[in-house]
């Protein structure tokens, strides 16, 4: 019994050594496999040079435009004074109204004012009355002074021969003196009569003035601001004058102040025709239509100008002039005292070298861009850039030219020297980005090979 069960023993054991000797030839012929198959696939070509995106230099007519910041103005601020004495009586026009000229603001109690001027007539009337009176007494002293006149000469001359005594000749005499006092008498109560119709009359003229007066209209078309006083309010006095302010609202100014550098080229323009302006509320909110609630937009209200005004002095501390933009304002938008902008433009820059802005990099504080050479490799140019226009930059001449090819995008690993490569198909990466990404898909290629061999 015991030695079938040791034979049996040993029958499993070679058993047990076949499998495990089978298994493990397998397994090896299988890496061998595995081995040959990574062997037959042909090896990854490293990618020649750096993927970026190239661009041609370009030529733009470009207009020429100066921003400057501004303050609104208004061409006419009145003060609406009381010019006399008096209770306000009424207000007729509600503050910040929209006013035409002539239009009726306020009225003062004008009684004193009538008062005055009924005075003044009643003067007029008595003066008037005296003067013809005294006319009357001129037409009587001249006829007693004609007749003793006539008496006196008819007389004369019958002294001497006794028809006529002495003393009655004295007594003829008397009487036409009398006569020409009486004449005189008359005339200066004529002129006195005068004078007070005169001054009757100028004060006439001076109550209907102030009576004019206690009815206070507006100068101008414009926009009535806060009432200082109301009604009941004792005005006209010292302190108490300026009832209210009425502003201009259309046409409206633009005050600017660049430095003088610009003035030869914003004359020159000017007298050419050339010159354009507008003037702009920047980040002001608005509304699309009544009842949507406000909000912020890029498009800020603006409107055409044109330069009325520049100042014949120089600001000696700032360098700078003072200028006036005109335009029109017919919805009241732009008010006195905001902040604006003024854009003035001057004609349009022929052929102006562009290239896009994100072509451009800085090393301190001077730009480059990378030149594209005929063999692919590029170099780094400086610029000297003028200004931007929209996404681009305006490049002096004598670097770039126009036809040149830049990199536009992947400048961020380049240096001089480095071989380039075009960006061919949609979505693929540029510099780093795209090694990066080839190492992946490498990777990834690797783990499929390795799961098609098991």
């Amino acid at each position: 019994m015991h030695a079938q069960n040791r034979a049996s023993s040993r029958n499993a054991l070679h058993r047990s050594l076949f499998h495990f000797a089978a298994s493990s030839i397998a397994s090896i012929a299988a890496v061998a496999a595995l081995a040959s198959c990574r062997k037959a696939e042909p090896p990854r070509a490293a990618p020649e040079g750096i993927v970026v995106r190239t661009g041609a230099v370009v030529t733009v007519d470009i207009p020429l435009t100066y921003e400057f910041p501004a303050t609104i103005q208004s061409p006419q601020e009145v003060e609406i004074n009381a010019r006399v004495p008096g209770w306000l009586q009424t207000q007729a026009t509600p503050d910040g109204a929209h006013v035409k000229k002539g239009q009726l603001l306020y009225a003062i109690d004008p009684s004193q004012y009538r008062i005055a001027l009924e005075a003044a007539q009643a003067k007029l009337a008595q003066a008037t009355a005296q003067e013809a009176v005294a006319k009357a007494r001129l037409d009587t002293a001249t006829a007693q002074r004609t007749f003793a006149q006539s008496t006196y000469d008819r007389n004369k001359g019958l002294v001497s021969s006794g028809a006529v005594s002495q003393e009655r000749f004295d007594q003829y005499t008397a009487q036409l003196a009398e006569a020409i006092a009486a004449v005189e008498q008359a005339n200066a109560d004529i002129a006195s009569a005068k004078a007070d119709e005169l001054a009757a009359r100028a004060d006439i003229a001076n109550a209907e003035l102030n009576l004019s007066y206690c009815t206070v209209s507006s100068p101008l078309d414009g926009l009535m601001g806060p009432s200082k006083f109301y009604e009941g309010t004792l005005v006209g006095n010292t302190g108490q004058q300026t009832l209210n302010t009425v502003v201009q609202t259309d046409p409206m100014w633009a005050g600017f102040s660049p430095s003088a550098n610009y003035l030869p080229v914003l004359i020159a323009n000017q007298k050419a025709g050339t010159l354009t302006a507008r003037v702009s509320l920047a980040g002001a909110t608005t509304a699309a239509e009544p009842g949507t609630p406000l909000r912020v937009t890029d498009a800020s209200p603006s409107a055409e100008g044109k330069l009325v005004f520049i100042d014949s002095m120089v600001t000696g501390s700032s360098d700078t002039v003072l200028m006036r933009i005109e335009f029109t304002n017919p919805d009241t938008v732009f008010r006195a005292g905001a902040y604006a902008t003024v854009e003035i433009g001057l004609g349009m820059q022929k052929d102006a070298i562009v290239v896009p802005e994100e072509a451009v990099f800085a090393r301190q504080t001077e730009l480059f861009v990378w030149r594209v050479k005929s063999d692919d490799t590029v170099e780094s140019i400086q610029i000297n850039a003028l200004s931007k226009h929209n996404d681009t930059v305006v490049i002096a001449p004598g670097t770039i030219a126009k036809g040149d090819r830049i990199v536009v995008a992947g400048t961020g690993k380049l240096k001089a020297g480095d071989k380039i490569r075009e960006v061919k198909e949609a979505g693929a990466k540029t510099g780093a980005s795209e090694t990066s990404s080839s190492t992946s898909s490498g990777a990834a290629a690797g783990s499929t090979s390795k799961a098609e061999g098991k």
